[in-house]
């Protein structure tokens, strides 16, 4: 009887111990939960790019395109910012697809700005890459041959001093749109649209400037007292000018022989015709 007991007693020992076993693995592998997946390790967003320079036309048009930066992304989009550039407002960056274009034309000159260099930066998600831009400004022979130049004979005028400057024959009529003439007092002015002259504008309908047809290309046009030394008329004798008939679109080279002072309205000059 004693023997039996003591095989019961082991029998069911190992019974509890295989219990045990069975439930212990059961809790190292817990049964996942039906539905349920691991959540994915997320990937790490790379940007392939490379610098942008070229080389481009001055004088260009306004919202002229230059060119595009070149860049990927492993995944998701990418999104530009102009973070610099060196002459401020010359370039814009179009922010979805890195389209660089003319923003500021006058930016465009090469006799002030070589090159003009800016900073983009390149964004997709948390992920950044700055890139540098360089644009190499060509240099461009300006065209003057389509401007209309007088270079014909030259033509002498003058107005007495005292003159009737109502008189025809004391009026330069150049064109149906620029009359010439001068008052006892003041300067020249553009009677066929001013009835008097405006020391800041007159003539009205021109523009001036110290050089001749050779310097055109680089000469910059202002009112008539402004192109004059020290802004006096009478400074400008002998000093060969161009002049600008506005409405007209034509240039003749002009130069002032004899300017009268003390209020007595005498002047004369020389100046090219068609």
């Amino acid at each position: 009887m004693r023997k039996r007991y003591s095989i019961f007693k082991q029998g069911f020992v190992l019974f509890l111990f295989t219990i045990i076993i069975i439930q212990c693995s059961k809790g190292d592998n817990p049964t996942p939960t039906p539905g349920y997946s691991a959540p994915e390790t997320p990937l790490e967003v790379t940007i392939t790019s490379s610098n942008f320079s070229t080389n481009f036309n001055e004088n260009p048009s306004a919202n002229a395109v230059i060119g595009s930066i070149q860049a990927t992304a492993s995944s998701g989009s990418l999104n530009y910012t102009l973070v610099s550039v060196s002459v401020e407002g010359a370039i814009s960056v179009n922010a979805t697809n890195g389209e660089i274009s003319v923003s500021n034309v006058s930016a465009f000159d090469f006799e002030t700005n070589t090159v003009i260099t800016g900073l983009v930066r390149v964004t997709a998600g948390t992920v950044t890459q700055d890139i540098t831009i360089t644009i190499n400004l060509t240099d461009v022979t300006e065209d003057v041959i389509s401007l209309t130049l007088w270079e014909g004979p030259q033509l002498t005028f003058s107005k007495s001093n005292g003159a009737d400057f109502n008189a025809e024959s004391n009026q330069d009529r150049i064109t149906d749109n620029v009359w010439i003439t001068r008052a006892n007092q003041g300067q020249i002015f553009n009677i066929a649209t001013e009835s008097t002259s405006n020391s800041a504008s007159s003539p009205a309908g021109t523009a001036w400037a110290q050089g001749t047809f050779e310097d055109i290309a680089s000469l910059t046009f202002t009112p008539f007292r402004d192109a004059c030394p020290s802004g006096k008329p009478k400074n400008a004798v002998g000093i060969p000018m161009v002049v600008h008939l506005i409405r007209d679109n034509i240039y003749i080279e002009l130069r002032i022989t004899s300017w009268a002072t003390q209020k007595q309205g005498g002047f004369s000059y020389q100046r090219t015709t068609p």
